[in-house]
């Protein structure tokens, strides 16, 4: 059963489908919005009026200052009001409000998926991280090199003095153009506030120099002192995907699409720290918490051009100023005098734009499915879903199908928390509530309506997704059939006075 409806509530909702029937075309069918509100400001898609042929038309909000204003009389919590409103040319309208609910457009970050609600009902259980799947590096040595960072960086910076024609001698020592270096005391306290070791060749280059002073000597990243380094790694790190239910997505991150991975297909790991940063949001971090094919210390790249997951740049800082010094000494850059700018052309794979990454796995090769390290797979056929049963590293399965596929294959695959099914034909939906740990389920409404009448839902469900455009009613008769939170799921439902 859904919460209470509060008077004020729908008297603001009324003149808000007031509003919208006002603003409509001739001819229109039903008028709708979904939209989201906090107490900052609104957000979301718009009216959006149906046409009798079918046809949608965009159409005005005259008065969003409504929406924001249910936001503050709803008492249902704190954070986002997800609000959607339905309208129709007879007068009547409803509405659904909630905060634990929130529409998705169709498709993510590339991934096919369909418009729907999203229904956090367990908010304290985060989603999984597919990085955490992952075998740790088979080699733990570092690549680096201490010794021989200082050398390429000293290297390095007679050489760019060479192609700005600064005058000889200028650099022959690093604190006639860098900051003074930091003492291995004060390294060592800033590495436990960090809470992460540094890889041992970036701590010897802060022996030399404490960064670089905004010079970008990391191909126009600017190399970040040690105090700034702390704070970046405590700090919000926005591009990284949300770690809530509300905006998670089946197989979202990706890594390198290796057999055997080098950086873990994590969207952010503690044991990535950020030493360098791009004006464009993207920046250099050297990995202490590599992938089975990886080495501790090595370089990849992250940032607001990442977002579905980081590339790897260089086994070793060490290796990274190698390159960097090669590509200088091939004359492959360009540069401008004026600024002191320098364009390295290929030292730094993986910048936006490169060609980087694959997908998680698949199933092209049915023989070897079970000993590859999958994760999340796109199947279109029962031969598809065989080779995966009790796979000890599947975590997501993505099933489009116009023909029945049976689930039980999955039954048993340990690690399994995600599945989509809303654009596939099922024989035997009630596999799902056998399967212990899922915690994502998509499915389109008569799907739901076969599992929570029948089968019942997952015991372990933290989030459910309702494919579709459904009205607010069965929007709100859906999530109260699955046994969450009623008071967070309100449904109101009212009439237009006859003169309007």
């Amino acid at each position: 059963m859904t919460g209470p409806q509060n008077p004020e509530i729908t008297a603001l909702l009324q003149r808000m489908a007031r509003s919208m029937a006002k603003g409509a075309p001739k001819g229109w069918q039903r008028a709708s919005i979904s939209a989201h509100a906090d107490l900052h400001g609104t957000g979301g898609d718009g009216v959006v009026n149906v046409l009798a042929d079918g046809r949608s038309r965009p159409g005005p909000m005259r008065t969003p200052e409504y929406l924001k204003r249910v936001c503050e009389l709803d008492d249902t919590g704190n954070g986002e009001l997800a609000i959607d409103l339905v309208v129709h040319p007879d007068g009547r309208f409803e509405a659904v409000t909630s905060r634990a609910i929130v529409r998705r457009s169709g498709g993510t970050r590339g991934e096919p998926g369909e418009a729907g609600y999203v229904y956090v009902l367990r908010p304290g259980i985060r989603p999984p991280d597919a990085g955490d799947l992952q075998a740790g590096p088979a080699n733990p040595t570092q690549a680096g090199d201490p010794r021989e960072a200082v050398r390429l960086l000293r290297a390095y910076l007679r050489k760019r003095a060479e192609i700005f024609g600064w005058e000889p001698g200028r650099l022959e020592r690093f604190e006639d153009v860098l900051p003074a270096p930091r003492e291995a005391r004060e390294i060592e306290d800033l590495e436990r506030a960090l809470g992460v070791r540094l890889p041992d060749d970036l701590r010897a280059l802060y022996a030399v120099a404490d960064g670089d002073d905004g010079s970008g000597l990391f191909d126009r990243h600017p190399w970040q002192s040690l105090g700034e380094v702390v704070s970046w790694h405590h700090a919000d790190r926005w591009w990284a995907a949300d770690g809530t239910w509300k905006h998670h997505t089946l197989g979202s991150t990706r890594s390198d699409g290796l057999p055997h991975a080098r950086v873990r297909a994590s969207a952010d790991r503690p044991g990535w720290i950020i030493f360098a940063e791009s004006t464009g949001g993207d920046f250099l971090a050297v990995d202490m918490d590599p992938a089975e094919g990886g080495r501790p210390g090595q370089v990849i790249r992250v940032g607001t051009h990442h977002d579905d997951g980081p590339v790897y740049v260089a086994d070793s800082v060490t290796h990274l100023l190698r390159l960097q010094l090669a590509a200088l000494e091939r004359g492959d850059y360009k540069c401008d005098a004026a600024t002191g700018q320098l364009w390295i052309g290929t030292a730094l794979p993986g910048r936006h734009g490169d060609s980087a990454d694959g997908a998680d796995g698949g199933t092209d090769d049915a023989g070897t499915a079970a000993e590859a390290p999958v994760h999340h797979v796109l199947v279109t056929c029962d031969a598809e879903l065989l080779p995966l049963a009790g796979h000890p590293t599947l975590a997501a399965v993505t099933v489009r199908s116009a023909e029945p596929v049976s689930l039980a294959p999955l039954r048993d695959c340990p690690r399994l928390y995600g599945l989509d099914l809303s654009r596939a034909e099922v024989r035997d939906l009630e596999v799902v509530a056998g399967i212990p740990g899922l915690r994502y389920l998509a499915m389109r409404p008569e799907q739901w309506h076969e599992v929570t009448g029948h089968a019942g839902g997952p015991p372990a469900l933290a989030a459910a997704v309702l494919a579709g455009a459904p009205s607010p009613g069965t929007l709100a008769a859906w999530a109260v059939s699955l046994g969450g939170d009623g008071d967070d799921i309100r449904h109101y439902t009212g009439r237009l006075p006859e003169h309007a």
